[in-house]
């Protein structure tokens, strides 16, 4: 084989992994994708405000808390449902390079909104905006709220930890993706 037709060889190889290393993604599903992450941002941000503040920490920001988690649990059961029904036909599971971290991101978007909902429904304060209040998932007064509570938040920062994998992952995606798109230097 010659330079020249190794030389193209290497370089539609190149533009073949840049196909794989960072996915283009419908409209729908960074929608998705995008909305859960400012939720998810604004969640801990405000956990960890109302976790300072303790009892001077104003009512409305609990209320808020409560919300924005029950919104989060429909956002990514919506993404789940979306992704389930009208399937990506490009994506090729052999290539796809971290779907273990994925599968974790996706049960800890699940895990920590459902001990938050269990703490709350033991505690009694199910209430949330617009007059509504969550149904229970967990009975009232059994006595477990205290650590169902504390389980939701070292589960949020868990899921603060995978998360910054996930933006470290893609960020390492991104430079790779640039550093083949490069002109090769000879």
């Amino acid at each position: 084989m010659s330079i020249a037709t190794e030389r193209l060889h290497e370089t539609s190889d190149a533009q073949h992994a840049v196909h794989h290393a960072v996915r283009p993604y419908r409209f729908a599903a960074k929608v998705f994708h995008w909305l859960v992450a400012i939720l998810v941002i604004f969640m801990i941000t405000s956990g960890v405000m109302m976790k300072q503040l303790g009892e001077s920490a104003p009512f409305d920001i609990y209320t808020l808390h409560k919300t924005i988690g029950a919104a989060i649990v429909l956002l990514v059961l919506c993404r789940f449902a979306y992704r389930v029904l009208f399937p990506d036909r490009s994506w090729n599971a052999e290539r796809y390079r971290r779907p273990y971290l994925h599968y974790v991101l996706y049960a800890l978007l699940f895990l920590v909104p459902l001990l938050g909902w269990a703490g709350i429904s033991d505690f009694g304060a199910r209430e949330i905006y617009f007059g509504y209040s969550l149904p229970a998932i967990w009975p009232r007064g059994a006595g477990w709220s205290d650590l169902l509570l504390e389980s939701h938040a070292y589960a949020a920062f868990g899921m603060l930890v995978v998360v910054a994998l996930h933006i470290g992952m893609a960020v390492q995606d991104h430079l790779t993706r640039s550093r083949w798109d490069a002109p090769e230097e000879d």
